[in-house]
């Protein structure tokens, strides 16, 4: 009797330890709930054989250091949000800040630098995740997207810089030549596409909406490029968006290789921030909320 006891212990001991291993694995936030598992006092019985063990002691059995982050309002640096976080959570990362924070975060910046806060391969993570989250009319998938880093964001700039040359007056050009200038100078751009094939499929398919589709896959559009803004400034990029189309179509169609047919919407422009950019920023001018919200029938 005293031997299936044993047994019995070890075996509860080791579904504890494997429950909290759990909660600890890719689950930052359950740290504080893991630890006291981890830490809580173990039978004479198995403690003769935890020694053996002792490999997996850290940093499992290490109870979660928490912290505040206080986020500082891009509108008014006096003011800051405070939110507790654990010792595995980033303060700048779409992975960590809250939905709420990251959209305060979002404006225009355009003092940008070529240094990047994460791997490109984080960057091309979050683009896939866009693709693959963001819903679209119908299910239609019609946005196209390329990601343009380094070399390649410096030679679109450089093609929107020759183009627009031919074009703007030479009295005029050096704002317009100070601002292509300023996109060139960051790490990044992707440039929004729309395909129209999957347009005209559900055009015909559903010929009901046949006139809506159009204005249903720019909202998709629309949709992916406000995704994007937001969770690559919450990485610690800044951005801004711009609309040079169809200016550069015809070459970035060559140079990348990109179909002829697809649809230039937008080219979001995105790198370092250059220091005091984003306190920088002014107070944008609100319309009072009072005429533009309306809500009818919500509880006291």
């Amino acid at each position: 009797m005293r031997h299936h006891r044993s047994i019995g212990a070890i075996i509860a001991t080791f579904t504890v330890l494997a429950l909290a291993y759990l909660l600890t694995l890719h689950l930052p936030l359950y740290e504080k709930m893991a630890a006291p598992l981890l830490l809580r006092p173990t039978s004479s019985t198995i403690s003769r054989l935890l020694p053996r063990f002792n490999r997996f002691s850290a940093p499992l059995l290490r109870p979660a250091t928490t912290s505040t982050f206080s986020l500082q309002h891009p509108l008014n640096p006096t003011t800051t949000t405070s939110r507790p976080f654990t010792s595995t959570m980033s303060p700048s990362s779409s992975e960590t800040m809250s939905f709420k924070d990251a959209i305060h975060l979002r404006r225009s910046i355009y003092a940008l630098n070529k240094q990047s806060p994460i791997a490109d391969t984080k960057i091309e993570e979050i683009v896939r995740t866009a693709l693959k989250e963001v819903p679209s009319s119908f299910n239609s998938q019609s946005t196209r997207l390329v990601v343009l880093l380094k070399d390649d964001h410096d030679k679109f700039w450089d093609i929107v810089r020759d183009i627009l040359k031919a074009h703007v007056p030479e009295d005029k050009w050096e704002h317009t030549g100070n601002r292509i200038k300023g996109f060139r100078g960051g790490y990044g751009t992707i440039l929004f596409y729309e395909d129209p094939e999957p347009i005209k499929a559900l055009q015909a398919k559903l010929p009901t909406y046949a006139d809506k589709f159009p204005t249903w896959s720019e909202h998709t559009s629309a949709m992916h490029q406000y995704m994007l803004w937001t969770a690559l400034e919450a990485e610690g990029f800044g951005c801004n968006l711009q609309h040079y189309n169809p200016l550069p179509d015809q070459k970035a169609s060559a140079e990348w290789k990109i179909p002829l047919e697809w649809s230039l919407k937008a080219q979001l422009v995105f790198g370092g921030v250059e220091e005091g950019a984003r306190e920088a920023l002014k107070v944008k001018d609100e319309v009072p909320m009072a005429e533009r919200l309306f809500v009818h029938g919500a509880s006291s």
